[in-house]
């Protein structure tokens, strides 16, 4: 029976602002997502008339709790499938770190499945469920590098250089993006950091990163956890023209211009310190075009 692999890329967050608090529970935000060449690889097979996930990783659910069960489950009933599918998941992305996972695989099962029954659902349909399923879901469906605003499911892509390197942290526990956000605080300088986070935008220049991006999940987050404090400054020290935490934690990364230097900070965090740590690059690809390459 046909089988299809894709790669499911992980993201991390250039900056991440607190707007404000929605009717709908949610906080209207603005970040830059940059999708990243570390990814889990998913295999998908049509089945008889069950879900059936499996992961190499135990903590993966294999029921509703999966992001890619209840996507598959939507495009069953927009499309009034009987058939199940069978998806395989070798994980490398770590868990509950703020990488997006879980909206990632969501998404590369929407891609997957849409090219299996034969692209029945147009980008605009695959978005609307994507946003169902989860804030960070869209962005999945192109990747690459993009303003997210709204819940973050509002995309404007951003055409900004890729000429650098990213060290990236991941401590052995993660943070509730729930907690996180419930217990943040929206600032009252909001519009005049919202402005500086615009000009950025529209001005590229990756040393006034660290003055003009914060995570505002930070705060709430660095309290709870002061090692993912030290790491960050640990960065900075080690010459990152930019650090900082994706998402609501608890990855922290550092974005270097020379290889050789970010080898050479990879080896202190990993040896020195003891954290699983990767040494990776942004990538600019639609996910989509990738079908071919792993079918």
């Amino acid at each position: 029976m046909k089988s299809l692999s894709l790669r499911s890329y992980a993201k991390i967050n250039l900056g991440l602002l607190l707007l404000d608090k929605r009717k709908d529970g949610y906080h209207n935000i603005a970040t830059v997502f940059q999708q990243i060449d570390l990814y889990d690889i998913m295999t998908f097979r049509k089945g008889s008339s069950a879900i059936e996930i499996t992961a190499t990783d135990p903590a993966i659910p294999s029921n509703k709790k999966n992001l890619a069960f209840k996507a598959f489950q939507l495009f069953q009933k927009k499309l009034a499938i009987q058939e199940g599918l069978e998806i395989y998941i070798k994980k490398y992305i770590p868990v509950g770190g703020g990488l997006g996972g879980g909206s990632s695989n969501a998404a590369t099962t929407l891609l997957a499945v849409n090219h299996l029954y034969g692209n029945p659902l147009s980008d605009t349909e695959l978005n609307r469920i994507a946003a169902h399923l989860g804030s960070d879901v869209p962005f999945f469906l192109k990747g690459g590098t993009a303003l997210g605003q709204g819940r973050g499911e509002m995309l404007t892509p951003l055409r900004w250089p890729t000429n650098y390197w990213i060290v990236l942290t991941c401590p052995p526990f993660g943070v509730s993006t729930s907690w996180a956000y419930n217990q943040a605080k929206i600032t009252l300088t909001k519009d005049e950091k919202f402005t500086k986070f615009v000009l950025i935008l529209e001005r590229y220049n990756p040393h006034a990163l660290k003055a003009n991006f914060q995570n505002e999940l930070e705060g709430v987050v660095f309290r709870r956890h002061p090692i993912l404090r030290e790491i960050k400054e640990q960065m900075y020290q080690r010459d990152a023209f930019y650090a900082g935490m994706s998402g609501s934690g608890s990855s922290i990364y550092g974005l270097f211009f020379e290889k050789k230097q970010a080898k050479s900070v990879k080896t202190f965090f990993s040896t020195q310190k003891g954290l699983s740590t990767y040494l990776c690059r942004p990538i600019s690809p639609h996910p989509a075009d990738e079908i071919r390459m792993h079918e």
